[in-house]
């Protein structure tokens, strides 16, 4: 999205597959200059000027094995584009979707991934809070959602691997998947060409 001064990224929601119109979820941040910027933006502009499409990191079709999709907050929006656009070729694969919040409260597309696993059978849901001390009542996992998913599957060679969040969070997560046998070739984020890590220097 262009602002007057800047822009802000934003990962589309909506499958590449639907026409004439992008989906974007625009999440208010206190404190956040951009938050404000683009809160007020949508309030009081007649149009918006957006860039479309930057990045290089996408799904061209359906893996012929297993896909691990892993999302931190609101970079679930990334998962759902890449979901959308194959549920309806079938999922003739497995398909884990990973989803790494600070709070239960934050799980806005829960009963969206929830009904994916209901009616896909090879379609696998797992939410992740990362601080169970906002969310008293939370059953369900708890941690950082890379190590979560980790634990969870055990043979990573033959997985293709889409990781959406922060600098930080990615390169972590390549990190850990690719000292547990991933391939490093097999793990894609936005965050690769737009942040890259610096070259080490021997």
């Amino acid at each position: 999205m262009l602002l007057p001064d800047r822009k802000c990224p934003f990962s589309i929601a909506s499958a590449p597959s639907l026409k004439n119109q992008i989906e974007l979820h625009v999440r208010p941040t206190p404190d956040s200059d951009d938050s404000d910027a683009i809160e007020k933006l949508l309030d009081s502009a007649e149009y918006l000027d957006i860039e479309i499409p930057k990045g290089d990191c996408f799904l061209n079709r359906a893996p012929t094995g297993p896909l691990l999709l892993m999302a931190a907050s609101t970079g679930v929006t990334q998962m759902k584009s890449i979901i959308e656009e194959i549920i309806p070729a079938g999922l003739l694969h497995p398909v884990y979707l990973y989803w790494g919040v600070v709070s239960d409260r934050d799980l806005y597309l829960n009963e969206l991934c929830e009904s994916w696993v209901r009616d896909h059978e090879n379609f696998h849901y797992v939410p992740v809070v990362s601080d169970p001390d906002t969310s008293p009542d939370w059953k369900g996992k708890t941690g950082l959602v890379g190590e979560i998913a980790l634990q969870d599957i055990k043979d990573v060679s033959r997985l293709t691997a889409y990781v959406s969040g922060g600098p930080g969070m990615v390169y972590a997560t390549l990190d850990m998947f690719v000292e547990k046998g991933m391939p490093e070739e097999n793990m894609f984020s936005d965050i690769f060409s737009y942040t890259p890590r610096e070259p080490l220097i021997k």
